[in-house]
């Protein structure tokens, strides 16, 4: 099995809600993350297949292909199958398997900083 190289100081965000999606874009590019951004798990899918980010940071609840359905199909892809993936949602009832952790929205940011410096690389 081949694994593509991941950028590891990159991050895909997966939100359909813009302004959730800009203000986690503008966060990221604040701390020095090459963001990659996508509003559905299709779109994600493509995304991460081309150039395969260091993790994901996935909404659950999105039109076209929802976050449950982007975490099955993932774990079928061998380029993208093992990048590390936080869910962000709303709804705290269940986290996808395979999810590294789960950030409730409203989203703190303390937390979610934590788990990006956890699973994705700054390059110098």
């Amino acid at each position: 099995m081949t694994v593509a190289l991941r950028n590891q100081s990159s991050i895909l965000v997966v939100e359909d809600d813009v302004r959730a999606l800009e203000a986690l874009t503008d966060l990221l590019e604040a701390s020095g993350y090459i963001v990659q951004k996508a509003q559905n798990g299709h779109e994600a899918l493509e995304e991460a297949k081309v150039r395969p980010p260091g993790m994901i940071l996935l909404d659950l609840s999105m039109p076209v292909m929802d976050g449950w359905e982007f975490m099955r199909q993932q774990r079928f892809e061998p380029k993208i199958a093992d990048i590390p993936v936080v869910v962000i949602t709303a709804l705290v009832s269940a986290v996808p398997a395979g999810a590294k952790a789960l950030v409730t929205k409203p989203i703190n940011v303390n937390r979610l900083m934590s788990l990006v410096e956890k699973y994705c690389v700054l390059q110098g």
